[in-house]
């Protein structure tokens, strides 16, 4: 057991003896969505060109690996190809309702293309060729167009694979756009590839024109405001846990000379430093304990290194947007479940001057170890306990927050509930309770808390890892995704 001081024991006796610190009338609720990564496989098509969301393989018919970088000019486009190599590239499949249809690839460059999976090719003309898309939604199945030739001095690139009759001009798939209506907020943690903590440079991020937006760097920061523009929602940042002064300034100045006026904007450093399994924790930690932090203790250390360093990346936002402070919400984030950790951060040094809100995770959770298919009564039973233990633990965050006289906002939120029996996941995550579930987790946050809610997520399969998306796939019928349609209704419906 970690040893406290007194000051500290006194402040946590304090903060479980005053639940009514926060005003009895909740904020109005922002309901706001985590979008997943852009790969293919998380079947959401995002931009009409059907490339951005894939990245270039090598093969030489005997299976796909990663294309060599040497290979690739610096946007990304394949600058030769070696004797008996082939460079496939996968297309995102366009939403339901599943049914033939046209795709036009145009180029520049000479180089010859042809396709695979779900794709076939119906003609070819100078720097263009038409395909037939036939999706079945069957899991699983994919579409690719594959390189088999370039010249070297003037290479195939600026590939665009789009629905015939789309105008270039078209950046985002109206069905996304669309899922997006009635969300307040928008989320990029994995578009931007947080979780990864790999080196951020600003010199060599993404751009709009990147011959992919699912690199090591992630989606272009003009690609995530323009969304964010187009969607009317509010923007909630990842800044790289790594990310040095320039990057950080670089991002700043760029949201806000192109982010809507009107729009207020959510910055936050890394995503869970708290979190063990992400490497930016083990980092902090290192750093922490280096630097003399948490008088020895690991966790304190991690996390006072954490305050130091959002504490640093909030100065330079805090400056660009001094001409309106208003639309910054400068957020700490700490696991829900360990209010501690709140307290560690926010009483170091002054911390808690420089941000204006807590998020937790307020997760609806359970063991589903043991059960099966057959047991679903029994899962539904115990789903009202398991909303009761979150949101207690979500009013023990709030306190701290009120403490510091900050807001107490949820960065992630939803069901929680993960299993390698995918027999028991796709009937859980498909039962009509689940939208009942919903219903009442997003009502009981509305009356006691308010304020800004992103679930997780968007769009993607059921898996062994968790079943995070409000649909399974781009266009699933309402009455398939208990979810998506429990939030469609809250949405409806909120005053």
């Amino acid at each position: 057991m970690r040893r406290h001081s007194l000051v500290e024991q006194a402040r946590s006796a304090q903060d479980a003896l005053r639940p009514n610190i926060v005003p009895v009338a909740a904020p109005p609720t922002a309901l706001g969505i985590n979008l997943f990564g852009l790969q293919t496989f998380n079947r959401q098509q995002v931009f009409s060109n059907m490339i951005l969301q894939s990245e270039w393989f090598s093969s030489r018919g005997d299976g796909w690996t990663p294309m060599p970088s040497q290979q690739l000019d610096a946007a990304g486009w394949v600058r030769s190809l070696e004797p008996g190599q082939t460079a496939p590239r996968p297309l995102v499949l366009p939403a339901a309702p599943f049914r033939a249809m046209a795709v036009r690839c145009t180029f520049a460059g000479r180089g010859g293309l042809e396709a695979g999976g779900v794709a076939r090719v119906l003609g070819v003309s100078a720097g263009a060729v038409d395909l037939e898309l036939r999706p079945t939604g069957a899991e699983g199945e994919g579409a690719w167009v594959e390189l088999i030739s370039t010249d070297p001095a003037d290479p195939l690139r600026e590939l665009d694979c789009r629905k015939a009759g789309v105008p270039r001009s078209q950046r985002f798939d109206p069905e996304f756009l669309a899922f997006l209506s009635g969300f307040k907020v928008v989320r990029f943690l994995d578009w931007q590839r947080t979780n990864d903590n790999a080196p951020a440079a600003w010199a060599t991020r993404s751009l709009p024109g990147s011959g992919s937006q699912v690199g090591v760097a992630g989606a272009s920061v003009e690609d995530m405001v323009d969304l964010a523009n187009a969607a009317g929602a509010d923007p909630w940042f990842l800044m790289p846990y790594d990310a040095d002064a320039d990057y950080l300034r670089g991002f700043a100045v760029l949201v806000h000379a192109r982010l809507d006026p009107g729009r207020k904007v959510y910055v936050e450093l890394g995503n869970e430093v708290w979190n063990d399994i992400f490497d930016a924790s083990g980092q902090a930690e290192r750093e922490g304990l280096a630097l003399g932090l948490g008088g020895g203790d690991p966790m304190r250390a991690r996390m006072e290194r954490y305050s130091q360093r959002m504490v640093a990346a909030m100065r330079i936002w805090t400056a660009i947007y001094a001409d309106r402070p208003q639309a910054l919400i400068r957020v700490c984030s700490t696991q829900h479940a360990n209010p501690e950790l709140a307290r560690m951060v926010l009483n170091y040094g002054h911390a808690d001057r420089w941000v204006d809100a807590l998020a937790t995770a307020p997760y609806l959770w359970l063991e589903l170890d043991g059960y099966r298919k057959r047991d679903l009564d029994r899962i539904f039973t115990q789903m009202p306990g398991s909303m009761e233990r979150t949101l207690a633990m979500a009013a023990a965050n709030r306190a701290v927050a009120a403490r510091h006289g900050l807001r107490y906002i949820a960065y992630e939120g939803g069901q929680h509930l993960v299993t390698t029996d995918l027999d028991l996941a796709r009937a859980v995550q498909r039962d009509p309770r689940m939208g009942e579930v919903y219903l009442r987790y997003l009502e009981g946050w509305r009356r006691r808390f308010g304020d800004t809610l992103v679930l997780y997520a968007a769009t993607a399969p059921i898996g062994e890892y968790g079943s995070w998306g409000l649909r399974e796939y781009a266009g699933q019928p309402a009455a398939e995704t208990p979810k998506l349609s429990a939030v469609r209704r809250f949405q409806a419906e909120a005053p």
